[in-house]
Formats: C-alpha cells, structure tokens, sequence
C-alpha cells in the first residue's frame, strides 16, 4: 500500500455508516461482538441481518481500491471459469470470468485482503490475472449454474 493509499483508507464500519447501511450503535454493538469473536466486521454485520452480503462486497471493493463486479449482471466465459477446478474456486471463493487483452484474466474474488489465495490463483492460472470483488451470494449462486449437476469436495 503507497502513503496515498494508506492516507485514504477508511474502516469498514466507517464506510458503512458513510452510505447509511448501519447506525453507530449498531457499528459499537457488532465491534464490541468482533473483539470476542474470530470473526470479522462483515461476517458479524450480515449474520446479524443488518447489512446485506453485497453490501459488504461494495464497501470492500471501495475500501481496497478493487473495482467491484456485480456477477448477477455478468455473463461468465465458461472456458475462463473452467481454467479453476470447482474445488479451488470454492474454496477460494473465486471465480474466472472472462479474458482480457494482453492475456489477462478476469477473476472475481470475494475477499480482496486474502493475498494468499491471490497468489494461489495466480499460480493456478498460470497466467496474469486483474482481481474484481464479488459478493459471496452471488457468487455461490454462480457456482450453482456453473456446476450443476456436478459433485463438489467440501
């Protein structure tokens, strides 16, 4: 992260509050619930019914730097999305959607502070790959097109 970045980071319950989807005291009550629990703010937010998933995945998006990618309005190459086998993607939690020139690839990815599962994808693609953030139910809704009929590893 450059010193412009890390100038203009906010915190996610910061940026929750900014767009109205939680109140402070909803903010404090899930903090003080994060600081007993290995849980992140999000996690707590959405199991709580207080903010929804791609809310979550919007202000992340914000929050990094990271273009977010709404997959419920995104056609999915199904030769991208097969280069991950099913396994991997879910247990990622990403996806390949299309390519992009200069042998890119556009890859969908729910939590964009994992750098190892970053670097896992890029090593599994085997090639150069441009993260977008995706919201988790979306992206379980995908999987559920893409691999119907299909067994997956838990």
């Amino acid at each position: 992260m450059d010193d412009e970045t890390r100038d203009a980071w906010v915190p996610l319950g910061t940026l929750l509050r900014q767009v109205g989807a939680i109140s402070a005291e909803q903010l404090e009550i899930a903090l003080t619930e994060k600081e007993r629990s290995p849980r992140r703010l999000g996690e707590i937010l959405v199991e709580w019914g207080w903010v929804p998933s791609v809310a979550i995945a919007r202000a992340l998006a914000e929050q990094y730097g990271i273009p977010f990618l709404d997959l419920s309005a995104t056609d999915v190459a199904q030769d991208a999305a097969m280069l991950l086998p099913e396994d991997a993607a879910r247990r990622l939690q990403a996806l390949p959607i299309r390519f992009l020139p200069d042998r890119l690839l556009l890859v969908g990815l729910v939590d964009p502070t994992d750098l190892l599962a970053a670097e896992e994808l890029r090593s599994l693609l085997g090639t150069g790959i441009c993260l977008n953030v995706v919201d988790i139910d979306a992206l379980e809704a995908t999987f559920s097109r893409l691999y119907v009929g299909r067994v997956h590893a838990e």
